[in-house]
């Protein structure tokens, strides 16, 4: 692609990255800038941070913020984001979050005429886990509905997601193109110190719709057969007090470690020290967390929940997809790979091959042809 575009990203996570949404932003903006377009990002302020900032050639603006439910959502007014629009001079816009800021940022490019391209990272299931929120479910879905049918692409990071999107009311054309993930050399990264034991590492927020109970029911019955196991418990959330103290009423609390919330660069140390990564989620489309995990040539157990589950897991190949509902299901899989090593090893491999479709490079290659697909058609329509 020859033409220089200027793209503004709107993502109320960004940097530091805090979500898989943070990521996927943070990856993809630099690769643009390096193929020579003009990149911005509106996302949140938090305290001490400028309004307006660089980075790696991405000029970041920072709006009026308010931290809800343990996310910061941006408040801009649409008075700023016309300021920043006038100042960015964007050829076209790309959401990232639905919230209230997509919902000022969609009016005003509206208003300018702008093409408008949104990556559906969330169901309205995720978007409406904190307990408060539930009864705006349906609410929140409609209006998730209307909001994408007035964008001119939808990109799915999952192909069944893509399918479902269509399948629930948006007309409006609907592309896949995966989440990318990055890492310089897995080579240079110092695992973290363990004990010999099988180890498991989960990573995500501590949300209900995580299913962690289940994890750490189907690990508690893998001790039976493997007692010097260890899990591994990255991240935080609302869940955290419940399930330390399940861990104590299971009577394992020695074996499960909660690690609190990982920089990244402390949490592929975990990736490189873990012998399986499993999520356990109810509610998740394409989660970077299990792509980061085949990165490191490591077995991935994910549930038959998650959207995207056989696209990234080959069961039997690279992994394993279990049932959310069935705990024994889980603690055979785990006893599978605790058994045997060379089983897991080749797991690992196969996980590190299949991993390559993500990388950043082929990521922005499709972003840049959905750009100028949109571009084309508007110009034509």
């Amino acid at each position: 692609m020859s033409e220089r575009l200027s793209i503004c990203m709107v993502s109320d996570d960004f940097l530091p990255a805090m979500t898989g949404v943070g990521t996927h932003v943070k990856l993809v903006a630099p690769e643009l800038v390096r193929r020579g377009h003009q990149v911005a990002v509106i996302t949140t302020r938090r305290a001490g941070e400028a309004e307006v900032e660089h980075w790696e050639g991405v000029t970041i603006y920072r709006v009026r913020t308010l931290k809800a439910y343990g996310f910061y959502q941006g408040l801009p007014s649409q008075a700023t984001l016309r300021q920043i629009f006038k100042a960015a001079k964007p050829d076209i816009v790309h959401h990232h979050y639905v919230g209230f800021m997509m919902r000022q940022v969609c009016k005003v490019a509206e208003s300018m005429n702008l093409p408008q391209v949104s990556t559906f990272h969330f169901s309205a299931e995720v978007l409406t886990q904190p307990l408060p929120m539930r009864p705006f479910r349906e609410l929140i879905r409609r209006m998730m509905v209307n909001f994408n049918n007035r964008f001119n692409l939808i990109i799915a990071p999952s192909q069944n997601l893509a399918k479902q999107i269509s399948a629930e009311g948006v007309h409006t054309p609907v592309r896949y193109i995966t989440n990318p993930v990055v890492f310089t050399d897995n080579a240079d990264v110092v695992p973290v110190e363990r004990t010999p034991g099988f180890t498991i590492l989960y990573a995500g927020r501590l949300g209900p719709e995580k299913n962690i109970g289940y994890l750490i029911k189907g690990f508690a019955a893998l001790l039976k057969t493997h007692p010097a196991a260890v899990l591994w418990i990255a991240g935080r959330g609302p869940e955290g007090p419940t399930l330390e103290g399940l861990c104590a009423q299971l009577n394992i609390s020695d074996k499960v470690q909660f690690l609190g919330f990982l920089d990244h660069s402390t949490l592929v140390r975990y990736y490189a020290g873990c012998d399986v990564f499993v999520l356990p989620s109810l509610q998740e489309a394409q989660p970077l967390v299990a792509m980061e995990a085949m990165c490191f040539s490591r077995p991935v157990i994910v549930t038959s929940a998650i959207v995207a589950a056989d696209e990234m897991v080959v069961h039997g190949v690279n992994g394993f997809i279990v049932d959310p509902a069935s705990i024994s299901d889980l603690t055979h899989r785990l006893n599978d790979l605790a058994s045997d090593t060379p089983t897991r090893a080749q797991q690992g491999e196969a996980s590190k091959k299949r991993s390559e479709a993500y990388r950043p490079e082929l990521v922005v290659d499709a972003l840049e042809k959905a750009y100028k697909d949109v571009l084309a058609s508007k110009q034509h329509g």
